[in-house]
């Protein structure tokens, strides 16, 4: 790697690690939503196969946030928060996603537009991620009894593969 390469990676590795971030923020909201629509399939609820959204979360049948989202709109009553949250992340997601970095690569060069650029990833990671947060009691509770499976042992056994001791 030349000089300029390496220079360019120091600079940029903030707003990189922000963005590579939101990427994984947004994986792990969509896949929330899969498995919530999971778990209320397998309860029955109708229009809603258990082996149709088992595919979705193995990757085999490919759905988008905004396919997920309008599926738990038709198929569950959500309150007005939860649904404003979700079409709020639904915005946040597909602008880190797809546009973020792209639609701003002029604020790249200076260091005062690179901070504010971080910022404002760091904005759209917490709008998501406060979407995310509202729907996990739920998954949390039907991880543990559909499938007896406790977010407090995963969490800790995360932080332990980590090296920080758990909080639970």
């Amino acid at each position: 790697m030349d000089a300029f390469e390496a220079q360019k990676r120091d600079l940029l590795q903030p707003l990189l690690f922000e963005a590579g971030a939101g990427l994984m923020d947004c994986q792990a909201f969509e896949f929330g939503i899969a498995l919530l629509l999971f778990h209320f399939a397998r309860l029955g609820t109708p229009g809603l196969d258990p082996s149709k959204i088992e595919s979705i979360l193995n990757n085999s049948d490919k759905k988008t946030s905004g396919q997920l989202i309008r599926l738990l709109r038709q198929r569950l009553s959500i309150s007005d928060g939860i649904d404003h949250a979700l079409s709020e992340a639904l915005t946040a997601r597909n602008e880190l996603v797809h546009r973020v970095l792209i639609d701003n690569i002029e604020s790249v060069l200076r260091h005062e537009d690179r901070e504010k650029l971080v910022k404002h990833v760091r904005h759209l990671r917490r709008t998501v991620r406060a979407a995310d947060q509202m729907l996990r009691p739920f998954i949390a509770a039907f991880n543990e009894a559909l499938d007896g499976v406790s977010q407090a042992k995963i969490e800790a056994e995360a932080r332990a593969l980590f090296g920080h001791p758990g909080t639970g």
